[in-house]
């Protein structure tokens, strides 16, 4: 919003309100309590579904009568459908997929919210037509290249999934949260905000998500180091483990 930040890569855990972070409540706090009514988003997810959903959500917060009461003076909702909602300051918030029919369609915010169906990553084709899709339609649908925001929210899902991609990229700011606190990944990002926790092992949201019940998620190793650990290759190896390594000496020949 401050224009701090143009492109943002947030790696989060399943669960950790992304989307309605990202695709509810930060549109309807910028048309709303920061009077900046005119901004057009237009929101991708691999699936329309998705993107419809947060939008039926957002329709729902801007139209409540709690928030017309406190900022109904800023703008009026004038299209609330799911795939298009619409201001009166020309501002409007379009739902659309990957490929779909907003790959037209220019916005000062573009979200991309889990790019990749999880049991399609390990497919070559797929993925890396979502990589190709990010790359070279999605990147360039701002209104504003240099002012105009991206930001994309996934869990890591292959080594070569679109984050790598944006990471390559080497302009997006990178927010990492994993669940379980590494600190040879400890996450420092540009507007001061820093992973708070210091011991390894510490969780990110112990008070929803307790140890007990996420046990069974931890023994899919795969599963837990992707989308939770935001590390796609488990740490030490996912087949063969850093340790199975031993040195050799090489026997002397005369």
């Amino acid at each position: 919003t401050e224009r701090v930040i143009t492109k943002l890569l947030a790696n989060v855990p399943p669960g950790f309100m992304k989307s309605l972070t990202v695709n509810v409540f930060w549109p309807a706090w910028e048309w709303g309590p920061m009077e900046m009514p005119w901004l057009r988003y237009v929101a991708f997810s691999y699936g329309s579904h998705l993107t419809e959903r947060d939008n039926a959500k957002f329709r729902d917060l801007i139209c409540s009568p709690d928030y017309q009461e406190m900022w109904g003076h800023v703008y009026r909702v004038t299209g609330d459908g799911k795939i298009k909602v619409t201001n009166d300051a020309q501002g409007f918030k379009f739902a659309s997929s990957i490929g779909g029919v907003g790959t037209g369609e220019r916005g000062d915010r573009v979200l991309l919210d889990d790019p990749h169906k999880v049991n399609e990553a390990e497919s070559d084709p797929v993925r890396k037509g979502t990589v190709q899709w990010f790359q070279e339609s999605m990147s360039n649908r701002l209104n504003d290249m240099a002012l105009s925001v991206i930001v994309i929210i996934m869990q890591r899902v292959h080594e070569e999934d679109v984050s790598a991609a944006a990471l390559e990229d080497g302009d997006y700011v990178h927010l990492c949260i994993p669940f379980e606190y590494e600190s040879s990944r400890h996450c420092v990002t540009v507007i001061g905000w820093e992973d708070p926790r210091t011991e390894d092992g510490e969780t990110a949201w112990s008070e929803r998500f307790r140890n007990e019940e996420m046990a069974k998620f931890k023994r899919r190793i795969f599963l837990w180091s992707g989308q939770y650990q935001q590390r796609p290759s488990p740490r030490g190896g996912g087949i063969i483990k850093e340790d199975y390594w031993q040195t050799y000496e090489v026997p002397a020949t005369r």
